[in-house]
């Protein structure tokens, strides 16, 4: 009777089965090892922080840092054109200076004291002329404005009243101080005096009014004697009020 061995056909049935799991270890092998470097090439690989790295970013003096390459020619050109259309800036002075007799300097709004007189005895500027009261011959030293009597004087500038009296040849004055070395005397005038001592007064305002106090001259029509000095020099009142 012959015998069946059934020995090599489950021997081989295990080779199979040894071969597939080989060949899926195998598979699964590759697979992990493929994934593991995909991911180390994406992934960032982090380094060790350290407190004694410093990282310094470049000064922003580097972005406005002058360029290269430009010809030092057209810059000059650019310079020069600038130069060219430029328009000066000037500043005119707020008032006109005014140089009297004595060399000075003088800056302010005037007024004549009698806006509508006439000068009927002019300044003499140092020389000699005949007086009409007295006879003699005298220097000037002011401008007779001839005037109705009770015309009302006004201060040629704005200033400080120093003096209000009654003179014995002038008759009744007003002595304003203008500033800047700069005297007003107002004389011949009526006992009726808008001002006293230590008052202000404003250019144009009212100080009195034409009289004939003045025995010095009281030949003359009505008139006012209005006399200027500067730093203590006389000078010509009316070139003074009108320049």
């Amino acid at each position: 009777m012959k015998k069946v061995r059934f020995t090599n056909g489950i021997q081989g049935k295990g080779f199979a089965a040894a071969l597939a799991l080989s060949i899926c270890a195998v598979g699964l092998s590759t697979y992990a090892a493929y994934n593991g470097a995909v991911r180390s090439s994406v992934t960032p690989k982090e380094e060790p922080y350290d407190d004694n790295v410093f990282i310094f970013t470049e000064p922003a003096e580097t972005v406005n840092a002058e360029k290269t390459g430009i010809p030092k020619e057209t810059a000059k050109a650019t310079e020069a054109a600038v130069e060219e259309y430029a328009v000066p800036i000037t500043e005119e002075p707020a008032e006109t200076a005014l140089a009297d007799e004595a060399g000075l300097i003088f800056k302010s709004a005037k007024t004549v004291p009698i806006a509508d007189g006439k000068v009927i005895n002019p300044y003499s500027g140092g020389e000699l002329v005949k007086s009409e009261t007295l006879g003699v011959w005298k220097t000037h030293d002011g401008a007779d404005i001839a005037a109705p009597l009770g015309t009302a004087v006004s201060a040629m500038m704005k200033g400080t009243v120093t003096e209000v009296k009654n003179d014995p040849l002038w008759g009744v004055s007003v002595t304003i101080d203008h500033g800047d070395g700069v005297v007003g005397y107002y004389s011949n005038l009526d006992t009726n005096v808008s001002v006293k001592a230590g008052q202000e007064v404003a250019m144009g305002e009212i100080i009195g009014q034409v009289g004939n106090t003045a025995d010095i001259e009281c030949k003359l029509e009505p008139h006012l004697h209005f006399g200027v000095t500067v730093g203590g020099a006389w000078t010509d009142p009316m070139k003074f009020v009108e320049d």
